[in-house]
């Protein structure tokens, strides 16, 4: 076997790739190791971070779940509160009705009776004046005298 120029050139460059790759294979094997780890633990950091936002998101979850009841349970109270007191002030409007008519009825009924009393009292001031006159018209002195002596003794009757 003759070996020619072609020949040490390729066995030379084999030789080079050779020392290169196991000089620069475990540069780039220790290269890419360390790549992969620094991969791998950001993918467990990732995981890690998943798996905590998750859970708080499903505590989020959970307290939304929560503050929604409760302001359903607060509207619930509020419209519960609305109602006792509109029907409480309809109650008290009715009330105040009923005492305003009964206040206005009693007015009425006073104003009546004062209006009746001083038409009684008129009418008895108009009956004596009428009696008067009558009486002054109608009256001499032997009848006068006979009043007064019948008067006389009824009053001695009453003793």
């Amino acid at each position: 076997m003759h070996f020619d120029e072609a020949m040490w050139v390729a066995l030379g460059f084999v030789l080079f790739v050779a020392l290169v790759w196991k000089k620069a294979g475990a540069a780039l094997a220790e290269t890419l190791d360390t790549r992969s780890a620094k991969i791998k633990s950001e993918l467990d950091e990732a995981r890690k971070l998943y798996e905590e936002a998750k859970s708080e998101l499903d505590s989020l979850k959970g307290l939304k779940r929560d503050a929604e009841k409760e302001a359903k349970t607060i509207v619930a109270n509020a419209k519960a509160a609305a109602d006792r007191i509109r029907e409480t002030a309809a109650q008290k409007a009715v009330e105040t009705v009923a005492r305003r008519e009964a206040q206005a009825a009693a007015k009425i009924q006073a104003s009546e009776a004062a209006l009746v009393n001083e038409l009684r009292a008129q009418a008895a001031s108009l009956a004596v004046d009428a009696a008067r006159e009558l009486v002054a018209e109608k009256m001499d002195e032997d009848a006068s005298l006979k009043l007064i002596e019948t008067s006389v003794k009824q009053i001695a009757s009453l003793k």
